[in-house]
């Protein structure tokens, strides 16, 4: 039986190839420091993903009938961003040329019928862009999830019908002169975007 208090189910990712350091995943041990176990009387579910194809089921799918969460929140790393990105939809694409961390690559360039060419994110992503921002860090809205698994995850939990997002995220500074955000920022911009979430859903 399902528990009667509302759930977000928040993710990380594993490292991959391109990216042997993943900060989601310290997020993931952080966050439950932070934020405890509920918020505004929301409780949290956090959850580190494998980068593999074949995880989209084995883990992603059975995380969400396991916890059955009222929302999810995913966090990802992208090496090319210079601020936290929040989607606001997911696309019918996926790479072939870029194998996971299992060195698999998906078989066909589509994650669903052709038909459908892009799912809108279910959360506010106004509001969480600002909630990060209060923080100090650099954030935006984005239209482009890429094609990689960030991308495929987002698409079947907006697909499961609950209200989803995925948070992009750079990948940490090298020295002194890169601009690019802290991890420290990082985090407490993920625990006031997270504590939005959990306000708006009470």
């Amino acid at each position: 039986m399902k528990n009667t208090r509302k759930t977000i189910l928040v993710t990380g990712f594993s490292p991959f190839p391109g990216a042997p350091v993943n900060p989601t995943r310290q997020l993931m041990a952080r966050l439950p420091r932070r934020l405890g176990k509920h918020q505004f009387g929301i409780e949290f579910v956090f959850k580190v993903l494998p980068t593999t194809w074949a995880g989209r089921q084995e883990v992603t799918s059975g995380l969400r009938r396991e916890i059955r969460p009222d929302a999810i929140v995913h966090f990802g790393v992208d090496g090319t961003r210079r601020t936290m990105n929040i989607e606001t939809r997911a696309v019918n694409r996926a790479t072939r040329v870029r194998p996971d961390a299992a060195g698999v690559s998906l078989a066909k360039p589509e994650l669903g019928g052709a038909s459908e060419r892009a799912r809108a994110s279910g959360l506010p992503a106004r509001a969480l862009r600002d909630a990060a921002r209060t923080a100090g860090a650099p954030a935006n809205l984005s239209t482009d999830a890429g094609t990689y698994l960030c991308n495929a995850t987002l698409w079947d939990s907006i697909g499961s019908g609950i209200p989803s997002i995925f948070i992009h995220v750079p990948a940490l500074p090298k020295g002194r002169f890169d601009r690019r955000p802290s991890y420290p920022v990082i985090e407490e911009a993920a625990v006031r975007l997270l504590q939005e979430t959990a306000r708006r859903l009470k």
